[in-house]
């Protein structure tokens, strides 16, 4: 079937590419859309579908954008998963012999596109080799590139982390399944490339061999890094001259977080409108650009090691906590400041627009002003990040110079440059300027002339200048006046005096523009030739802010400077959970927190809601806060460095991977048992809770013999409702016991938030549940079983599994044990209750819980005082 020229031009460039990426071909001012595509375009976009005629084939879907909105339109069908191929014209057409020529100038996916948001967008390339799983990733906006090779569990804490927005994977291979869920969680593209067949990673950063960046010849790693360099060559078709170079993502010095450990004491933000919690990254963010915030959040998933580092980081936070004014003018230059990385990396694309080139000298002048506020005998943090920074405010003033100061959109509008800037671009729009000079004076000859007041001079693309006038004055039109176009309300005419100075002001219109093109094409030429450089000061500019930032935090939530140590152990006083501290306010209660290498177990009981969770996971935060170079929420802090934080808290069913909430929990106690070492920080909150009583209890018992009698025992909180566990510190020196404090009154109890040195005596359990507003009927006869078990211990749940307990297991034998309620028929019940989370409840559904409270607490009295 034979097509227009244009729709076989069209179908041509089309068949080069994969059908599922999307074909945005340049038509004059649009970017239009055929075929399939226009149907798929309109309903992402919601725009109209309308048709074109292609020849033979009749008419056919088509529907366009805008070609000056089209980075709008481009970011909401990347948001949507879709990749975009942009096909411009390659030559001018004035200079065309027949069809313009068009070609493909890059090809935006999710995990390439350049967009302003502050986040970072990371594109990710998995690659196995030998068994080796090998992992890049590279946020082409920022110029990151990162790179690994490990087990499973080690990429998919990768990819959790990163969270990147594509997935490059070889050929027809499957998702791993142990990468499903992470996948699938974070909406992840994957994107089915051919094995890389060449050193695509070599030849961008000018290497012959991959150990000059770090990398291993023939490592899974090395195949990852070409995959996703590969990919950006064809797809970017651009130098990227900005990208760093690449680094590892198991860096020594640095502490190692897993994605459970990440997920558990919600250090980063999860989940989405109503559900999304507070995290300490949204609590501990006060920097004022998007660099830092980006950067703060790799300090915070990425903490220290080295305590030379951290100290380092520590003594520059010191010098701006105790400097107000320093601070405050350091926050005040870089607040506004454009994202310097995403200037850099529009420049090395070839996207930048003249706003953005001036925006990019404005980013420099505020990060030069920050820098040059530092003082020569400052912290050693300082001076190593500015030794050897070149001085780019010549350049910046240069630009600003040159520009206007409310540049166009595009290139190809002109009106870039000042006048005086360029002697034949200034001749040129003299010219202009003259001819509509002319045009004003020719208008108002010809109004007198003709006698037609309403005579008036307009121009557009199709038809140039013409002379329009309105039906009623039609019979007074000069001779010498030559019809164009007739329309409702009048005709329109040209003149040969007009015809022949419209020749010379459009061809001085159109030659302005050339200049100012070519003269900003040589702009961001410039640019990028020092976008290496540059990107050194979008470095120290987000460092910069970080630690202003923290230091800002540190003063106004009255943290203190930790005093890091290379000895085992902690001993924080009065330490406060970051998080729930800035929800309470003062309401929250301090604890101390003392770990020795002679006592670095503590198994902590009392009852839910009591606060042992947030006293586990506030010690937690407080060491990855004081190894991230930041103040703590404490009076006053001793940490030993820590080399990983491992948590197993709260219950959830990993469904994708077919295990339970139990499997779930013991995979990850497998994982701290396997790794977890004498500077490890271990959480364990309510160990063998997803099985029978007696199978978890000993398993919860057997989990703290084994860290009890280890050589090098991890510094551990053990939280457990099985009070048989107490007697350990009689057995073991090395666990102490400690609870979280209640008060029993008239009318239930009241809980302390105090952690104390000494267990609790019971769980409390039916009067939570009453708090939590269990129906009376249930609380009444549950305490009456209760009482029945208190009077018969010997009496197990019905249906419980009987076993004859080990010697020397922790059951005290001459008084009354702690009873279980976590057998049928209370199991449900009682796994419902350990779900309830009174600190993320607002103060609002707070407040009727415990008005609900108060109002059965009358009824429990009286059936209490009856017994």
């Amino acid at each position: 079937m034979s097509l227009t020229p244009m729709m076989r031009q069209y179908r041509e460039i089309k068949s080069k590419l994969d059908g599922d990426t999307l074909l945005m071909f340049r038509l004059g001012d649009f970017y239009e859309l055929f075929f399939e595509d226009a149907v798929v375009a309109s309903q992402a976009l919601d725009i109209t579908l309308t048709g074109r005629d292609a020849g033979e084939a009749g008419r056919v879907p088509m529907c366009g954008v805008p070609h000056h909105a089209l980075d709008g339109y481009l970011e909401r069908l990347i948001e949507q998963g879709f990749r975009v191929a942009i096909c411009d014209q390659v030559e001018d057409p004035k200079a065309a012999k027949g069809l313009v020529r068009r070609e493909i100038v890059r090809i935006v996916t999710p995990g390439t596109a350049v967009t302003d948001e502050s986040e970072a967008r990371y594109l990710a390339a998995l690659a196995c080799r030998d068994g080796e799983v090998g992992l890049a990733l590279v946020d082409v906006g920022a110029g990151d590139v990162w790179f690994g090779d490990g087990s499973a569990n080690e990429v998919r804490d990768h990819v959790a982390r990163f969270r990147p927005r594509e997935m490059l994977i070889e050929g027809d291979e499957a998702v791993p399944s142990w990468l499903e869920e992470a996948v699938h969680r974070q909406g992840t593209v994957i994107t089915r490339v051919p094995a890389p067949s060449g050193d695509a990673l070599l030849v961008h950063y000018g290497v012959t061999s991959p150990e000059a960046l770090g990398l291993r010849p023939g490592s899974a790693a090395l195949a990852a890094c070409n995959m996703a360099f590969q990919y950006l060559r064809d797809t970017q078709m651009a130098a990227l001259c900005h990208l760093g170079p690449p680094r590892p993502l198991r860096q020594p010095g640095r502490m190692w977080l897993s994605e459970r450990t990440i997920e558990h004491l919600e250090l980063v933000p999860a989940g989405g409108g109503r559900d999304r919690r507070t995290s300490l990254y949204d609590v501990i963010r006060e920097t004022v650009t998007a660099a830092g915030s980006r950067l703060l959040r790799t300090w915070m998933l990425r903490p220290l090691t080295d305590r030379a580092a951290i100290e380092e980081r520590l003594d520059a936070v010191t010098a701006l906590a105790d400097d107000s004014l320093l601070r405050a003018e350091i926050r005040e230059s870089l607040r506004g400041m454009r994202d310097l990385s995403r200037l850099l990396a529009k420049c090395a694309i070839g996207r930048a627009t003249p706003r953005d080139l001036l925006a990019l000298a404005h980013a420099i002048e505020k990060g030069e002003s920050a820098v040059a506020l530092l003082p020569a005998d400052g912290p050693a943090l300082f001076g190593r990040l500015t030794r050897d920074l070149p001085d780019f405010r010549p350049l910046a003033e240069h630009i600003e110079r040159e520009l206007v100061d409310d540049p166009p959109a595009t290139a190809a509008e002109g009106g870039i440059f000042r006048d005086g800037v360029d002697a034949e671009i200034d001749r040129l729009r003299s010219l202009q300027s003259e001819g509509r000079t002319w045009l004003r004076e020719f208008e108002a000859r010809e109004r007198e002339r003709t006698g037609i007041k309403s005579l008036k001079i307009g121009y557009n693309k199709v038809f140039g200048y013409y002379i329009e006038v309105s039906k009623p004055n039609l019979s007074l039109v000069p001779a010498e006046y030559e019809r164009k176009q007739t329309l409702a309300a009048g005709e329109r005419f040209t003149h040969p005096e007009l015809k022949a100075r419209e020749a010379d002001m459009l061809t001085a219109a159109e030659r302005v523009v050339e200049l100012e093109r070519a003269r900003f094409e040589s702009w961001i030429h410039r640019v990028q030739e020092q976008a290496g450089e540059l990107q050194r000061l979008a470095e120290v500019t987000s460092t910069l802010d970080v630690i202003a930032g923290l230091a800002e935090l540190a003063v106004k939530r009255g943290y203190v400077r930790p005093e890091v140590t290379e000895d085992v152990g902690m001993d924080i006083r009065e330490g406060r959970h970051p998080v729930v501290e800035a929800s309470l306010g003062a309401e929250f209660v301090p604890n101390d927190l003392v770990l020795t290498p002679e006592a670095p177990i503590i198994l902590l009981t009392g009852p839910n809601m009591g606060g042992k969770s947030t006293y586990m996971r506030q010690a937690a935060l407080i060491a990855i806060l004081a190894q991230m170079g930041s103040y703590v929420p404490a009076r006053s802090a001793r940490i030993g460095l820590v080399d990983r934080v491992f948590t197993r808290i709260g219950a959830s069913d990993d469904l994708s991977r077919g295990q339970s909430t139990f499997m779930v929990e013991m995979t990850e106690l497998a994982e701290i048992l396997r790794e977890a070492s004498g500077r490890s920080l271990v959480l364990l909150d309510e160990i063998g809770r997803g099985t029978s009583t007696y199978d978890g209890l000993s398993i919860a018992e057997a989990v703290l013999e084994d860290l009890a009698e280890r050589r090098d025992r991890p510094l551990t909180l053990f939280a457990t409702h099985y009070h048989e566990l107490i007697s350990f510190s009689e057995r073991f020196p090395c666990v102490r016991n400690q609870s979280v404090a209640v008060e029993e009154t008239d009318t239930g109890i009241r809980f302390l938030h105090t952690v104390v040195t000494r267990p609790s005596d019971r769980s409390y359990g039916i009067q939570v549940a009453r708090l939590a507003g269990l129906p009376d009927r249930v609380i009444r006869r549950a305490m009456e079983l209760l009482a029945e078990r208190e009077a018969k211990p010997e009496v197990a749940a019905a249906g419980e599994d009987r076993r004859e307990r080990r010697p020397g297991a922790a059951v005290r034998e001459d008084g009354p044990v702690a009873l279980d309620l976590f057998s049928a028929p209370y199991r449900d019940l009682v796994d419902w209750l350990a779900a309830q989370d009174v600190m993320r409840m607002t103060p609002l559904e707070a407040m009727q819980v415990l008005h609900e409270a108060a109002e059965k607490a009358r009824d429990l009295v009286g059936w209490a005082r009856s017994r």
